[in-house]
């Protein structure tokens, strides 16, 4: 039967990589890390995950610079670098999913080379993203704005974004939100169940909608908190919401919900009613799974979106200004003439042995 195929690229994506090989729903999917620096994988991992190292030169780690990352994935690929991880995506069961930062360089210039090689090869590929902050550097901006503007190129049609929010320094909560998702879109969530069901095919129709998704899940003592906890992770969370004045009015969404609870098929309406009603756009159509379970009253809910805009991203358009030479903006200073009469020497002369010595005369 074949597996599920997840690639992360760069420190970012196999850092995510690490967190999916931990999940034990997700035990039976391929993973792959590429990555330009070894030392972002542990002996823990490598019984889990295929690490590829990806080191063109003798500086490891392409920084932030994309074009170089490119050019380093794209070298690798000619060697054949990468000639399994294909043949696994080539018969994987789809989607083939591809984790990266947008704001390296790695991750970042390796995506794109890596899709377009997928997409020519017919395999469905979507990209998880997780972009900066509006806060960080200029250059993480320009290496966002300009893979978007690349996969778009490539032809990626649907996608997935996190942003990372200002002075993030502990990514395990994205790290692992990721890995959430990637169980609700895989289909690792839904149970069997004699209600509505969500299944493969579902999930298939779900994400062949062009755009955007979103995905979240949460688990709660009751069904009160369960749905705050459900639209806080959906309107306030780590992958951005979506402006309704940026969906067109002939646009349409898809949406798949799902609840586990005791009194599910009673308590669906309840958890779910206060986001349906925050989408004001074409709902085309709703899945649900709605399982009736005893779980010592702990509940479980989770929410997917497709069919969304893209996020606000910071476009940065300036013209910089760079320093100029050492030299710039002074001339030869003009000293007084008496200065100028005075010349610097050298001369050679024989010592008292016969050899010649050279002497400096200023006059």
């Amino acid at each position: 039967m074949s597996k599920n195929v997840i690639i992360g690229l760069g420190n970012t994506g196999t850092q995510i990589i690490k967190v999916i090989a931990t999940r034990p729903l997700l035990k039976d999917v391929k993973l792959y890390s590429v990555d330009s620096v070894l030392s972002s994988v542990d002996l823990d991992s490598l019984t889990s995950i295929t690490t590829i190292p990806i080191i063109s030169d003798t500086k490891c780690g392409s920084g932030r610079d994309r074009d170089r990352g490119a050019a380093m994935f794209s070298y690798h690929e000619e060697l054949g670098s990468f000639e399994k991880m294909y043949e696994d995506a080539a018969d994987a069961k789809s989607p083939v999913i591809v984790i990266t930062s947008s704001a390296g360089g790695t991750g970042s210039g390796s995506v794109v080379p890596l899709c377009r090689t997928l997409k020519k090869m017919g395999v469905d590929v979507i990209p998880i993203i997780v972009t900066p902050s509006m806060e960080d550097p200029d250059s993480y901006q320009f290496n966002t704005s300009d893979l978007f503007v690349d996969l778009g190129e490539v032809g990626i049609e649907t996608y997935n974004v996190f942003r990372n929010k200002a002075g993030t320094f502990n990514y395990a909560p994205i790290n692992n939100e990721i890995a959430d998702l990637i169980e609700l879109i895989l289909g690792k969530r839904y149970g069997e169940t004699k209600l509505d069901s969500i299944d493969d095919q579902d999930l298939d129709n779900l994400l062949s909608t062009s755009g955007r998704f979103i995905g979240v899940t949460a688990k709660a003592p009751d069904i009160e908190t369960l749905s705050r906890e459900i639209a806080s992770k959906l309107f306030a969370g780590n992958q951005p919401v979506w402006k309704d004045e940026d969906i067109e009015a002939t646009n349409f969404v898809m949406t798949a919900m799902s609840l586990k609870s005791i009194f599910a098929d009673a308590d669906f309406g309840k958890v779910f009613d206060e986001v349906m009603s925050r989408i004001t756009c074409n709902k085309y159509e709703s899945f649900k799974n709605i399982e009736k379970i005893d779980n010592n009253g702990e509940c479980e809910a989770t929410f997917i979106i497709a069919g969304l805009p893209r996020p606000d991203i910071k476009i940065i358009d300036t013209e910089y200004s760079e320093v100029g030479g050492i030299n710039k903006g002074i001339n030869r200073s003009k000293r007084p003439g008496m200065t100028r009469k005075k010349k610097a020497t050298i001369t050679e002369q024989p010592d008292e042995f016969g050899n010649s010595i050279k002497k400096f005369n200023w006059h």
